[in-house]
């Protein structure tokens, strides 16, 4: 690919960074009350990471038009590379982290957790559950949609950037019983997601002092991983788990996560005589 159609690429990338990503994505709590018959659950395994992002949101470049913006995506798609060389050489693999820390979580809940090896034919959520294993009552599709370091301007720091998009879906109705965007370090807020804090400590004021310090760069990413799974968990734990809570520092420039706790849902009010119940249900697009 010449440097010039990667340059535009990486345009397109960024758009879609600027944009939120998933921005059309409906959240869809999790109702306790009607799905506790979920017991056993199947975490799909999420497509591996190739590449660990790093974006500057105002790079200087962006102000002069699409030969700048061109600068701007081929600066960032060097450091991208770069960042990703470095972070090989640990054979860091969020996904399959995440996945573990999940499993955990989950069965600290109660529930009976397997993992499922699927093909994905994009890195992204599925379109289809059919023909899985039907053994679980629901299933966990799970899909990191970056880690990497992100910042706002060339004037401030480079803060640790993860996104997981987690659904749940029932395995033979294959209604969606949780959709949710959760965010980690750097604040892209989409609608109703959730995002969680880094500690400062993993912050760097350049792009150099990102490179010069890969252990704590990867322990600044890798942080974020139990903190996602640990809100998951509280997500979907059964009535009356009460859930261990969640330790982050607020970083600056980000908001503390605000979490709810798991509490007992109010009774339903008794429907009117000859009245049907009616329920919202998402189904995949």
């Amino acid at each position: 690919m010449t440097i010039a159609r990667k340059s535009l690429a990486w345009l397109v990338v960024l758009a879609l960074f600027a944009l939120g990503g998933c921005a059309n994505v409906p959240k869809q709590a999790y109702n306790r009350a009607a799905n506790q018959d979920i017991k056993r659950v199947a975490i799909l395994k999420p497509p591996v990471i190739k590449e660990f992002v790093v974006q500057n949101f105002g790079h200087p470049g962006m102000a002069f038009g699409l030969i700048g913006g061109l600068i701007a995506a081929a600066d960032m798609s060097s450091k991208t590379g770069d960042f990703t060389t470095k972070m090989k050489t640990f054979n860091f693999d969020p996904g399959a982290e995440f996945t573990a820390k999940l499993a955990e979580e989950l069965r600290a809940c109660g529930y009976e957790v397997s993992v499922l090896e699927v093909a994905r034919p994009k890195p992204e959520i599925l379109k289809s559950y059919d023909g899985l294993d039907a053994a679980p009552d629901a299933y966990i599709d799970v899909v990191l949609n970056w880690s990497g370091y992100f910042t706002s301007s060339p004037t401030a720091d480079y803060v640790p950037a993860m996104r997981a998009l987690v659904r749940v879906v029932r395995r033979q109705s294959k209604e969606i019983a949780y959709q949710e965007l959760i965010n980690y370090g750097y604040e892209m807020r989409v609608g109703q997601s959730i995002n969680l804090t880094a500690e400062g400590k993993y912050n760097f004021g350049n792009f150099s002092a990102l490179m010069a310090d890969p252990d704590r760069a990867l322990e600044g990413m890798r942080y974020g991983i139990p903190l996602i799974a640990r809100q998951v968990g509280r997500d979907l734990a059964p009535e009356g788990y009460v859930a261990p809570p969640l330790l982050a520092t607020p970083a600056t420039g980000t908001r503390p996560a605000t979490l709810q706790p798991v509490s007992q849902p109010a009774a339903p009010s008794a429907p009117a005589a000859g009245a049907q119940p009616q329920e919202t249900v998402l189904k995949p697009q």
